[in-house]
């Protein structure tokens, strides 16, 4: 009988809901995110929400989705993101795309020529976006080729190895570190860095 109510009194440990605490919390939380982009929207500009629970990334504007992307895989390190809106300090990336320069004085076809301007095939699809409160976000292409696939070969290791080491780094030095590695369709994450410049608003809305 005994042995019953112990097997009984498992598995209603099991199947009872969280506490009321947690699930207050977790509506506060989810309700700040709400408010904070609510500002966002009542401006024109454009801003991101990237839904890691629902694994998108939304491009919007006045709360409309002018855009959906799809995230593949993404893995968070560090201390947890923030409830605020974080504004884009910078965008890192080893090739930086721009236009070819002519100097002064200098002639091309014989002085006839047109400025290219530059389209979503000239972004890169591997950079780092540098927000404030020490908050990035490394994107990089699904392997979808040989030349894709050498770009990822060191991505293991910088995920397991760098990322740790960075961590500690930050927190003896008493400084907030947050990353996430994302990683999107090659178009996508040039769509992504396309869209964004600096200033630009970003919710983060992360998994339970």
């Amino acid at each position: 009988m005994m042995r019953l109510q112990l097997i009984l009194l498992f598995i209603a440990l099991i199947v009872s809901p969280a506490p009321a605490s947690n699930d207050k919390e977790k509506y506060l939380r989810e309700n700040r995110l709400l408010e904070e982009e609510l500002t966002l929207a009542r401006k024109p500009d454009i801003y991101f929400a990237f839904n890691l629970k629902e694994k998108m990334v939304y491009i919007k504007a006045r709360g409309i989705h002018l855009r959906e992307l799809q995230i593949n895989d993404f893995h968070c390190w560090g201390s947890p993101v923030s409830d605020n809106v974080y504004r884009l300090r910078k965008k890192s990336t080893f090739w930086k795309p721009g236009r070819e320069m002519i100097k002064p004085g200098e002639s091309k076809k014989k002085d006839h020529f047109e400025i290219e301007a530059l389209e979503l095939a000239d972004m890169p699809s591997r950079y780092t976006l540098v927000f404030d409160g020490g908050m990035k976000i490394w994107v990089r292409p699904s392997t979808e080729g040989i030349a894709s696939g050498i770009g990822n070969i060191f991505y293991p290791s910088m995920r397991f190895f760098i990322r740790p080491i960075l961590m500690l780094w930050y927190t003896l030095r008493g400084k907030p570190y947050t990353a996430i590695d994302m990683v999107l369709d090659k178009n996508d994450a040039r769509a992504v860095y396309w869209s964004l410049s600096e200033g630009s608003g970003a919710i983060i809305y992360s998994t339970p």
